[in-house]
């Protein structure tokens, strides 16, 4: 049967019966039984890769007075040497398996036996030329194809099958240019009609087909391809999550490289009415440079719970170790209700230990005065009048001609998510008041004003005579006019956590200072001179929400939003005794720390973070940099120093206080990342966009968004096998694989 032809599925067939009969045989028994040369190409390959036996071999022969066995050391002296245990001989196995066309009879098929002479055998075989061209040829197999080199119909199917690759890769790499220039430009790609007779085919058909003029390699595929044009819905699709997936895989890759990194969450409604999750993550880099990375939008219009939106996370973040090396979390309020905030980063830390919840001190004061707007409906119709002002002159400079010509100051244009600008707004309206009122009169005066212009006038004019509207306006006039400074303050002195500490303690002191009867009595009786009284008005015009005394209406009111900012300071301030350790990278301190070591922050630190940290090494480091002025730099932002640092390679000289650096710079987050990405949705679903799915939403933004990373990574040797590699994770018809 041995000597019989046999076809190659024979021959597999027959190898595999061998090898099952030889349960308890080795390669070489197999390969005695079976000659390697009728193996299939696949199976010698495997046998190659497995290697020589090295079995033990039951070889005793007696010379002269003494008896001489097998020794298993000689497999260690001997690299070619193996044996069988059937047969009790030695063998050649680069000749046994490749044998010589003449001589090595021994060693590749008979066996070596004779322990006698053993030494001078195998010295003399491995000299030979039999035995040299056996381990050449051993060598080579496998790298060489040999079927190629017998079968030359082989070889150019091959040759002709990577010719049809490289033009599909190349033509692929122009569509993959097409796919980012779109992205990263937040155009469009469809058309309406993408018919070959349309004049507007879309972005994606459009610039293809006018790059084809100029390129033989679009030209060439679009006249001969039946089989991949890279024009339909699907490619774009499959290209845009290629291309998203490339830039999602790099921001991964230098997550895993920081030592640190923490996300900030926020939720938004876009224009389909879609409730939609931005993640946004922020760490330093291998160049010491702090980076903010957009991960994606998240649909959470099924839910937007602290449960939903932690399991969405959970999911989402699992291949960037948030577990190990999320140090920071931060949302603006708006992700979840907010009594589920508390829920939702309890929740995460109790998966992510270090997982604090932070946010700047300044973003804390617009939470604080975010939350005062919406405790009441009263407070939600008022902030929503007065948005309008701002909107009203925004939108003609004619009208905003009319505020100068009376003396007023410009409104600035209404942010609903910065309440530092609405306040902004309440103070220009307030100390504008008489100028506001002359100015809607002149515009209801003016008889070339357009109808919708003289019905915003007239319902402005209705406002500033109410007198709910105003006495609300110089309630949160008093307050903005002391939160604005302690706003400005915080933002400019984060690091010094102590003083921050004392400027929100006096904010406090000011607002509980406010919730007195004389306060409210000025503020009432400056409204009713502007105004009237209400309670002058006969009660038959009164609302019936109203029909109490006016003025215990008004009390409670004014008490109601005093006693909500005072509930919500202490509590988003609450933890801010763990930040104290932000004050051992305060430049300003540094010459204050060199006298007293300042334990207390530095305690902060190790309580919080303590097992990221080497607390001795750390000590030591913050010691010597508190004493060497050369250390500091020239004491500049904490992103220059971090760059300072990496310049200077003192992250490897000092890599505990480069690492706290890092920490530092990692949770000093605000989530104004975050706002941005709103904005580039609105961007990108529009009206006519509105139905775009929720990963090509995601995906576009992605490219949009971190549209300088992308560019940056076009510049890689490796871009296009990187995307090439995503884009076919999916079946293609058309060929992209080298043999």
């Amino acid at each position: 049967e041995a000597q019989r032809p046999l076809t190659s599925i024979g021959l597999l067939a027959s190898w595999v019966k061998l090898r099952t009969m030889a349960d308890g045989a080795n390669i070489v028994d197999l390969i005695l039984a079976k000659p390697f040369e009728s193996v299939p190409y696949e199976e010698k390959l495997r046998i190659k890769q497995q290697g020589r036996s090295t079995p033990k071999i039951d070889l005793v022969q007696k010379i002269g007075k003494n008896n001489r066995s097998f020794q298993l050391s000689w497999y260690d002296k001997v690299s070619w040497l193996t044996g069988s245990a059937v047969t009790n001989k030695m063998y050649c196995w680069p000749c046994l398996l490749m044998k010589p066309s003449h001589g090595c009879v021994v060693w590749s098929k008979v066996g070596f036996g004779d322990l006698s002479n053993f030494d001078r055998a195998y010295k003399r075989h491995e000299k030979s030329n039999e035995h040299v061209s056996a381990c050449a040829r051993l060598s080579c197999m496998g790298r060489i194809r040999v079927e190629h080199a017998i079968n030359e119909g082989a070889r150019i199917q091959v040759a002709k099958h990577n010719e049809i690759v490289k033009q599909n890769r190349a033509f692929l790499n122009r569509l993959i240019d097409v796919t980012s220039l779109l992205g990263r430009q937040e155009l469009s790609f469809r058309g309406h009609d993408e018919s070959s007779e349309s004049s507007n085919k879309g972005n994606y058909r459009e610039f293809t087909e006018t790059l084809a003029k100029y390129d033989s390699v679009l030209s060439t595929q679009f006249e001969s391809s039946t089989v991949f044009s890279g024009m339909s819905h699907t490619i774009q699709n499959d290209l845009i999550s290629a291309l998203a997936a490339t830039v999602s895989d790099q921001i991964r890759d230098e997550i895993q490289d920081a030592p640190f990194f923490g996300w900030q969450v926020d939720e938004t409604t876009d224009i389909s009415c879609r409730a939609q999750l931005s993640v946004i993550v922020r760490y330093v880099d291998s160049a010491g440079k702090i980076q903010e990375r957009f991960i994606g939008f998240f649909d959470v219009s099924g839910g937007r719970d602290a449960q939903s939106v932690f399991e969405i996370l959970n999911e989402n973040m699992q291949g960037y170790n948030f577990k190990d090396k999320l140090v920071a979390q931060t949302y603006d309020g708006a992700a979840v209700m907010a009594s589920d905030l508390n829920g939702l980063q309890a929740k995460v830390k109790a998966i992510a230990p270090s997982a604090m919840f932070v946010h700047c001190y300044a973003h804390r004061l617009n939470l604080v005065l975010s939350q005062g707007a919406k405790c009441l409906p009263e407070c939600r119709i008022f902030f929503a009048s007065l948005s309008g002002f701002a909107t009203f002159f925004s939108k003609s400079t004619k009208r905003t001609s009319f505020l100068e010509s009376a003396g007023c100051s410009r409104l600035p244009r209404n942010a609903p998510t910065r309440w530092n600008f609405t306040s902004r707004i309440v103070s220009t309206v307030a100390n504008n008041y008489d100028g506001l009122l002359q100015t809607f009169e002149n515009i209801i005066a003016d008889t070339t004003m357009d109808d919708d212009t003289l019905d915003c006038a007239k319902g402005f004019v209705r406002k500033l005579e109410d007198f709910e509207f105003v006495f609300m306006l110089y309630t949160y006039e008093q307050i903005f006019s002391e939160t604005d400074v302690v706003f400005d303050i915080v933002q400019q002195r984060a690091m010094d956590v102590l003083y921050c500490k004392n400027r929100i303690e006096s904010l406090l002191a000011f607002v509980k200072e406010k919730r007195s009867e004389g306060a409210f009595q000025a503020i009432y009786a400056k409204t009713a001179d502007l105004t009237s009284d209400p309670r002058d008005e006969p009660m038959r015009k009164r609302r019936l929400t109203q029909l109490q005394d006016p003025q215990v209406r008004y009390r409670n009111l004014y008490m109601a939003i005093l006693d909500n900012i005072l509930e919500q300071i202490p509590r988003r301030f609450s933890n801010l005794e763990s930040m104290l350790f932000l004050e051992l990278v305060n430049p300003g301190k540094f010459d204050d720390m060199r006298q007293v070591f300042p334990e207390e922050a530095f305690q902060s630190v190790l309580k919080s973070y303590g097992h990221h940290f080497d607390s001795g090494r750390l000590r030591s480091e913050l010691q010597v940099l508190y004493s060497d002025q050369d250390l500091q730099g020239n004491r500049g932002k904490l992103c220059d120093y971090l760059v300072f640092l990496k310049d200077m390679e003192l992250d490897s000289a000092m890599p505990q206080l480069y690492k706290l650096f890092s920490l530092v710079a990692t949770i000093g987050a605000t989530s104004a990342g975050v706002e941005r990405s709103f904005s580039c949705l609105k961007r990108l679903k529009s009206y006519t966009r509105n139905t775009m799915g929720q990963g090509r939403l995601s995906n576009l933004a992605l490219l949009a968004i971190e549209r300088t990373l992308v560019k940056s990574l076009e510049k890689t040797p490796s871009w296009y096998d990187r995307v090439t590699d995503h884009f076919l994770e999916k079946e293609r018809r058309a060929e992209f694989t080298f043999k």
